[in-house]
């Protein structure tokens, strides 16, 4: 359960709702409502004035009273007809108009539902194995320390302008079902060789176009310093994450740049300086106990089968929830199924599944019962399958996702199947058993949706991430994964796991196995190029940010995103006096709005040099001096103070650059439209 007072404040609903009122009045433009809505969990979709809103749940904890809160939201806001489990235990709603999203925000607040830090460049929802206070292997139960570590960060100084979003896990045995691997931080409960309680820490891995384990920083911590261990990564991540490139300013990026060792030493740099200044009041402590080893992990993010609870005569219920998505009817029935059969314990889990707990033997039949009766039910072999939105709803979806998953099934072995639009992983292909990612291929001169096939991926202790296989039509999905999944039943050795068998037969042997569905001949275009549950012949738009066929942003729109998260850099830097820091900022700043100035006036897109930008921007702006005239004299003035960083000249100085800023933008809107018109 969360604490309300650190979590949900109604001023941040007061501002929220000034700022979109003055963007309904068009006072303001939509990039400048962007930094107040990320911070509340509301990300925009592809589609215009529709929004994600997703709402925290550390560690996926779900009272049953939540589940009210969550339907009465879909009652009271026009919007998709379900809420959908994600992979890191939070749930959130899509489709909700932007001008109704403070009023679902204060809906959910009144059932202490929060979606403070949600999203945006922040820590997002601290995730944990969904069997913590219950599995047998466990040390210790792990929900404490989701809880403190959430609430020590959430409105933290710190967490509030970080370069990228961060991510942290616990998991409560040395198996890591949690998949601290693939995380940005992870902690694993253990003991040492003297039988003391604590963790190892694991840092710098993460999934994307270039995903990366992540490798050991503290073989033993002690459970008091979690926390600041917790902050010293994160001061890492704030301090040295390459902040100009978004693509490499995950932290993984940090141990590629300064090696292991390197990376190691300046954790304990700053570790020495968080715990130097924690206050050990605020450390979290753990109930540990002696762990059952010979019993089963849980295993991929969740239990697949009714597992035995290390409390006598209890069991921990898996609940299948096709494509992770409740109605308001499901949710109302489950909070009166599960009140009326006294299972109060809930939880949401990283295959978008739920799990009950403490249910007796004799009660499952009547909770099996229940669920079938919500057209929900208990985890049956093959339903491991987990999409991410794909073109649904997200802006860099360049394939439908979800809808192809519908079509899949992991087999008799009950495999992890894993779905992505594109290659940024949301859904984890390189840490499932079989994954694939969207993109697009051309066959012919004509544009075929197509999947790249990722195989024999575990993000758990042992694992190793997924290897390529081939690509195959999006039409030829559900064929493909039919083959491989009938494939490794028939040939597997006994207890042999997919991804050991994947490995032994090779790569080579996939591309032999498909041969037939990865061949694209010319007369089979039109049956090739329409992707799942679309009719129409598929396109990637050019945007200028990347193929993406799900996504209508303007590549000057992205920019003025762009320079509206710079912009808030800026202003929390010179917050902390870190004014250094802050004319980076502000150097990105004129950089992107030079960009922006570039595009929107139908010059090339590619950037010129820093040092060329000012000359480019003239040339580029002949009926326009007036523009081109205020960038050059801004940037004169940045470039003046910035040999100095005079902090009495500062306020001035971005007080009449923020006037500018908003004449700049809306240059780029003017000449923008001007240009789609043409």
């Amino acid at each position: 359960m969360i604490e309300a007072e650190k979590y949900i404040r109604q001023e941040d609903f007061d501002q929220l709702e000034v700022a979109l009122q003055d963007y309904l009045d068009e006072k303001i433009d939509h990039n400048q409502l962007v930094g107040e809505r990320l911070m509340l969990g509301v990300y925009g979709q592809w589609q215009e004035n529709l929004c994600m809103v997703r709402s925290k749940l550390p560690g996926g904890d779900l009272p049953l009273s939540y589940l009210l809160g969550y339907a009465e939201g879909l009652d009271a806001i026009d919007c998709m007809e379900t809420v959908h489990i994600t992979t890191r235990q939070d749930i959130q709603y899509n489709d909700v108009p932007l001008d109704q999203t403070p009023k679902l925000l204060r809906l959910l607040a009144t059932h202490n539902i929060t979606t403070r830090e949600a999203c945006g460049n922040t820590v997002r929802n601290v995730s944990g194995c969904p069997m913590a206070g219950a599995c047998q292997r466990e040390h210790v139960d792990i929900m404490p320390y989701i809880e403190s570590t959430a609430a020590y960060l959430v409105r933290n100084p710190l967490t509030q302008s970080l370069p990228r979003k961060f991510k942290i896990t616990y998991s409560g045995c040395e198996a890591d079902c949690a998949q601290g691997a693939i995380q940005d931080l992870g902690f694993v409960a253990t003991r040492n060789a003297a039988g003391e309680p604590g963790f190892k820490v694991l840092a710098g891995g993460g999934l994307g176009p270039q995903s990366r384990q992540a490798i050991v920083i503290e073989e033993f911590l002690p459970e008091g310093l979690l926390l600041p261990a917790s902050q010293a990564v994160l001061a890492m991540h704030d301090k040295y994450s390459d902040r100009k490139r978004k693509s490499r300013s995950r932290i993984k990026f940090l141990v590629e740049r300064f090696g292991a060792e390197g990376f190691i030493e300046k954790y304990r740099e700053e570790l020495k300086r968080t715990v130097a200044a924690f206050d050990t009041d605020l450390a979290p402590k753990g109930q540990w106990r002696q762990a059952q080893e010979d019993a089963p992990a849980c295993g991929h993010g969740a239990p697949r089968q009714i597992t035995a609870q290390h409390q006598p005569g209890r069991f921990a219920v898996p609940v299948h929830v096709p494509g992770g998505d409740l109605t308001a009817a499901q949710l109302r029935g489950l909070h009166d199924l599960l009140t009326k059969l006294g299972y109060p314990h809930l939880r949401a889990t990283q295959d978008q599944e739920l799990i009950v707990f403490n249910v007796p033997e004799q009660g499952i039949p009547a909770l099996a019962k229940g669920l079938e009766a919500l057209e929900l039910g208990l985890v049956e072999p093959g339903s491991d399958v987990v999409a991410c939105p794909g073109t649904t709803t997200c802006q860099l979806g360049i394939t439908s996702s979800r809808v192809v998953a519908r079509l899949l099934n992991g087999g008799s072995n009950d495999l992890t199947v894993r779905v992505n639009g594109c290659q940024n992983n949301c859904a984890h292909s390189d840490i499932a058993d079989i994954g694939f990612y969207g993109k697009g291929r051309r066959h012919f001169g004509q544009l075929i949706p197509t999947y790249a096939i990722r195989l024999g991926g575990s993000g758990m202790a042992g694992g190793d991430l997924a290897f390529s296989g081939p690509e195959v039509p999006a039409v030829r999905v559900p064929a493909a994964t039919k083959r491989i999944t009938d494939t490794f039943a028939e040939q597997r050795e006994e207890g042999e796991k997919f991804s050991s068998w994947s490995r032994r037969v090779g790569p080579a042997f996939f591309d032999t196995l498909l041969e037939d569905l990865i061949q694209v001949r010319e007369f089979e275009l039109p049956m090739l190029q329409r992707d799942h549950g679309d009719s129409t012949v598929f396109k990637v738009q050019s945007t200028g940010v990347g193929e993406c066929a799900g996504a209508s942003i303007d590549p000057v729109d992205k920019l003025l995103l762009d320079i509206a998260y710079e912009r808030n850099l800026r202003d929390a830097f010179a917050a902390k006096r870190k004014f250094k820091e802050a004319a980076e900022s502000m150097e990105n700043v004129f950089s992107l709005v030079g960009r922006a100035l570039l595009i929107a006036s139908g010059a090339e897109e590619e950037s010129p040099a820093e040092d060329q930008m000012v000359a480019a921007v003239t040339a580029a702006l002949p009926d326009d001096p007036a523009t081109a005239e205020a960038y050059a004299e801004r940037h004169a003035a940045f470039t003046a103070w910035s040999t100095d960083l005079d902090e009495l000249v500062y306020p001035k100085l971005m007080e009449e650059t923020d006037a500018w800023l908003k004449r700049a933008r809306m240059s780029c809107r003017t000449m923008q439209a001007s240009r789609n018109k043409k």
